[in-house]
């Protein structure tokens, strides 16, 4: 996991990051597959994307 910090100004999001990978995959192709997905990390920064996404 890895805390991520934005500074825009007026407003601080705070996100959080989680990596996936497939370790025993049957393919080659998904071998060495990572998936990276970030959330935010309190209240103000889920305001933030929810504004963002309805604009």
């Amino acid at each position: 996991m890895l805390q991520l910090e934005l500074d825009l100004g007026q407003l601080v999001v705070k996100l959080f990051s989680m990596i996936s990978t497939f370790g025993t995959a049957l393919d080659v192709t998904t071998e060495e597959l990572r998936v990276e997905s970030f959330f935010p990390g309190d209240a103000a920064s889920a305001r933030f994307f929810q504004e963002l996404a309805f604009t």
